[in-house]
């Protein structure tokens, strides 16, 4: 083979690598397949409080979600369709049509810019307001509401009639609430249907590229994830390890933490950090955060300190981690090291009782390489597994023995008494959701 012909073919295997590297590693998405069929999750499992606890909830990543496409989701006892209308404005609906009973997240389509129309007749509903609506004018249907007389013992009323007309006029179906920030769309879920106590946070992540997601699927009450983040104890026994291959007593890990609600009047001077350089970082962050006054009784800050272990004997700082708790289901943590910067946003969705979906969303400095990025998420996504494997076995008890004598406990029991706000109605909700599941 003469030299003419490798300038050309020489080049063109390396462009045709770097673009499978590229589409791999760009975006890299680790994510784990639903079993189907799950008992496990239908258990008991101890006495747990309500399971849909109230607040913003990831739906999906804005680019999950094209203009025109609707999508139907299971999501914290409630069934829900969401789509994006041709105002490229997302919406969110209960899923049933109230004319045939029709799930209009499956088979719906985007109509009248803000509508979606049913599948089953062509009922078309505003999302903006839940109207049925006629056409573009979004004139309202006028419809006549029947019901049965007696749907338990099926008998008729007086007249002989089984169904009977109980209204006549306009209707409407569910609404929800959603927002659209920094590439994710969040829903607000209130069991008394409460409008927002608090805004999600735009996240302080310009600098930074999203690199990597993963997705995992959880059997475990939902307290017990966002938890994880005030139990300093655990990250001892459950995190000590760097990889499968090396063995602790060689190199491990250690952590040193703080946790502490951010309405606490002492916040800044508890969460001072000792290095100067992790001091600036995170007063730049607590700024951002503590800003909105109106969060900080919904929001619970965490401080890691992260070192690697030689021999059980030399320790190095290598990760300072800053963790922001906003309401039951979402935290944005960030990390700094000597050599990157990074944001983990980690979302829960509870699917049904003790069956959870839970992302990890990476984003680093645009400068770390692309590979680097997917062994950082993967790397996570080990530590991640290893706390699954314990909250897939273990039961939720609402007497807890506390050890108030060490530094560890007392983080815990303030924890789960910043987290009871959220079930506001909630156990009410959870007792009223029909027993017939699809």
């Amino acid at each position: 083979m003469d030299w003419a012909r490798l300038e050309i073919i020489v080049p063109i295997i390396l462009i045709i690598i770097y673009i499978l590297y590229y589409r791999k590693f760009r975006f890299y998405l680790i994510a784990e397949k639903a079993q189907s069929n799950v008992v496990r999750h239908k258990l008991a499992r101890g006495t747990p409080p309500p399971s849909y606890p109230n607040g913003w909830y990831r739906l999906c990543r804005s680019t999950e979600l094209k203009i025109g496409q609707v999508e139907e989701i299971k999501f914290a006892g409630r069934h829900i369709a969401y789509y994006r209308g041709t105002d490229k404005i997302v919406y969110a609906v209960a899923a049933y049509c109230p004319h045939m009973g029709a799930n209009l997240g499956i088979g719906g389509q985007v109509k009248f810019n803000s509508c979606i129309e049913c599948p089953f007749h062509g009922w078309a509903f505003d999302g903006k307001t839940g109207l049925c609506v006629n056409s573009e004018k979004l004139d309202p249907k006028i419809v006549s509401t029947y019901c049965y007389n007696n749907i338990e013992k099926m008998s008729p009323n007086q007249k002989g009639d089984y169904l009977q007309k109980v209204e006549e006029g306009e209707i409407k179906i569910k609404t929800y609430l959603v927002k659209e920030l920094k590439g994710i769309v969040y829903i607000w879920l209130h069991c008394l249907e409460s409008k927002p106590w608090y805004e999600p946070v735009l996240e302080q992540s310009d600098h930074l590229q999203l690199r990597g997601e993963s997705v995992n699927y959880v059997n475990c009450h939902i307290q017990e994830i966002p938890e994880n983040g005030a139990d300093a104890r655990h990250f001892d026994y459950i995190h000590s390890s760097v990889n499968d291959y090396i063995p602790t007593w060689l190199i491990s890990f250690k952590w040193t933490m703080k946790s502490l609600p951010a309405n606490d009047p002492d916040f800044y001077k508890k969460m001072e950090h000792n290095k100067e350089k992790v001091r600036k970082y995170q007063k730049n962050l607590f700024d951002q955060y503590l800003s909105n006054k109106e969060l900080r009784q919904y929001m619970n800050v965490l401080c890691l300190d992260a070192y690697l272990v030689f021999f059980n004997k030399w320790k190095f700082n290598v990760i300072w981690a800053t963790g922001f708790q906003m309401g039951p289901a979402t935290v944005a943590l960030y990390v700094l090291s000597d050599v990157f910067e990074a944001l983990y946003k980690q979302a829960i969705q509870p699917v049904e009782r003790f069956n959870l979906k839970v992302f990890h969303t990476l984003y680093t400095t645009s400068s770390l390489p692309y590979w680097a990025s997917a062994y950082i998420l993967g790397g996570e996504l080990r530590q991640v597994i290893a706390d699954v494997s314990l909250w897939n076995n273990k039961i939720f008890t609402d007497k807890v023995a506390y050890n108030l004598k060490g530094d560890a406990d007392p983080l815990l029991l303030r924890w789960r008494q910043w987290y009871a706000q959220f079930y506001e109605g909630s156990r009410e909700f959870e007792k009223s959701l029909d027993a017939l599941e699809w």
